[in-house]
Parts: structure tokens; C-alpha cells; sequence
């Protein structure tokens, strides 16, 4: 079989194959091209991390690597409560919110209060409270906190946590909630399930891809934080990234310590983001960013 420009069926398919497979191959290079100048930040500063001070302030593609940076970090004792602090407003954070947020979506779905626009307002409320900077509030914050002996207190610095992120959590869980059928909840209702048992029992089990996600992003944002953390905290009671800024001096900045510190710093969320990479995906993509 012939083509009219004189060529053969195989011979287009051939060509068709060969632009499909340059294409392809162009956009695999500028794929890695992106990735490689996003990464390069990361990149410079796990290498800076084997380097002196001397080294890093002068640096150089080829060195010799060295131990000690990483070494006097890690004798430093002091990092170490700021790592157990961060760990500590990580967990009971994110567990908190996930308590509150997640009956409260529940509730703005499938509860029902006297006016029918009153979910959507409250739902409405805690999207924009999602938009609003901590450094909005964090005059009024300080002074509350400090009338109530909160500052410097790791209770005070949980508590504003759980306040910032709850809003996350309903926000994202509750898109989720919305693509439950009802008809599942009415058929529990005739069964004699009350509210309770049916957020326990049945919508939490079909959404926990969701309110995995959730936490998990709210874990990330609360060991990253650094703003409040460094304004409602003292060191005994301070958080790593509070730590990292202590690298900076008047002296100068020790950028081979800073370097080795934040490698430690962002290697659990980069392990842990790697080990629930499949469940964090799954659950963006089925609908918890859709509301």
C-alpha cells in the first residue's frame, strides 16, 4: 500500500514513531532541566553540610568532604530539645486538628442547623480564616497569650497551631464528606445509627485516603513553621526552624553549620513524605482540594 507522496504505510508510521519518540525525548530533558535547577538549592546545601566554614563561604564544585560540620552539629545537646519540641507540636498538632476538623466537616456536610445557609457560611468562615497571615494577629495573639501565661509554653504554641491548621483540615475533608452519597447515611438513620456512629463507623473509614492527606500536610506545615514559633516561644520551648535561625550572628553567617542543621532538619519529612507519597497523591486527586 502507497501513500501519494510516494511513501508506504510503515514508512508513516516509522516517521510518526520517530517525532513521537523526539518529542518525548525533549520533554524528559526539559522536565529534568526544571528539576535539576529546583533541586540545586537542596543539592548545594547537603554538599555545604560536608564542608568547612572556610570551604562554604568560598565555594568550590570539587572539595574535600569532611564529617566535622555534621559532627558538632549533632554534640550540639541544645539541638536535640529543639528537635524534640518540633517533634512533640508535630504530633499532638496534627492529631488535634484532625480531631476537631474532621467532626466539624462532617458536621457542616450532614448536620443541619435551623437556617439552610448557615453551613455555608461557617464552611465559608473557615476557608478565609485559612487565608488570614499569622503576622495579621500576632499582636493581639501575644497580648492574649501573654495575659493567660502562654508564652513560652509549649501548651500556647500547641494551641496556636491547632487554631491555624484546623481550617485546613475541614477544608480539605469536607469536599470529601460532599461526595459521600446521602442515601448511605439515610439507610444507617432507619437502622437507628445516631451522628456519632455513623461519622465512626462510616464516613470516616470511605474518607481516611482524605484525612490522610490532611494530616499529612498539616504535620508538613507545622515543621516548617517559623513565625510564631520564633514570637510566642523561648528556647527552652522553641522549634527547630527557630534553631536554624540562631546560625545567623552578628559575626556573620556560619553557612556550613546552617547547611549540616537543615539537612537533619528536612531529612524526616523528606523519609516520611517519601514513605506516604502514594496516599498524599491518592487523596489530592480524589477531590480534597476540589471545595
Amino acid at each position: 500500500m502507497s501513500m501519494n507522496d510516494g511513501r508506504t504505510l510503515e514508512q508513516v508510521q516509522r516517521s510518526i514513531k520517530i517525532k513521537k519518540r523526539v518529542r518525548l525525548t525533549l520533554l524528559t530533558i526539559v522536565v529534568y532541566g526544571v528539576a535539576i535547577i529546583y533541586f540545586s538549592p537542596i543539592l548545594y546545601m547537603f554538599l555545604s553540610g560536608f564542608k568547612t566554614e572556610h570551604q562554604a563561604v568560598l565555594p568550590r564544585l570539587f572539595f574535600t568532604p569532611t564529617l566535622d560540620t555534621f559532627r558538632r552539629v549533632l554534640n550540639d545537646p541544645t539541638m536535640w530539645g529543639f528537635l524534640r519540641n518540633s517533634l512533640l507540636q508535630v504530633f499532638f498538632g496534627t492529631a488535634f486538628s484532625l480531631l476537631l476538623g474532621v467532626p466539624a466537616a462532617f458536621g457542616l456536610v450532614f448536620g443541619r442547623l435551623r437556617k439552610r445557609t448557615t453551613n455555608g457560611a461557617i464552611y465559608l468562615w473557615f476557608i478565609t480564616t485559612i487565608l488570614l497571615p499569622p503576622v495579621a494577629v500576632i499582636i493581639p495573639l501575644f497580648t492574649w497569650f501573654q495575659r493567660f501565661n502562654l508564652i513560652n509554653t509549649p501548651y500556647g504554641l500547641m494551641l496556636a497551631y491547632i487554631g491555624f491548621h484546623t481550617p485546613i483540615v475541614v477544608w480539605m475533608v469536607h469536599s470529601f464528606f460532599s461526595d459521600l452519597p446521602p442515601e448511605i447515611f439515610e439507610a444507617s438513620e432507619i437502622d437507628g445509627c445516631t451522628k456519632m456512629q455513623q461519622l465512626l463507623h462510616i464516613a470516616i473509614p470511605l474518607v481516611r485516603t482524605g484525612i490522610l492527606s490532611a494530616g499529612l500536610l498539616v504535620a508538613v506545615f507545622i515543621w516548617n513553621e517559623f513565625f510564631l514559633g520564633f514570637n510566642l516561644t523561648g528556647n527552652p520551648t522553641a522549634t527547630l526552624p527557630v534553631y536554624l535561625a540562631r546560625f545567623r550572628e552578628q559575626q556573620g553567617m556560619f553557612v556550613a553549620q546552617l547547611s549540616a542543621s537543615s539537612t537533619i532538619a528536612v531529612l524526616p519529612a523528606v523519609i516520611f513524605g517519601w514513605m506516604t507519597q502514594k496516599a498524599l497523591v491518592k487523596g489530592l486527586t480524589l477531590g480534597a482540594v476540589k471545595g
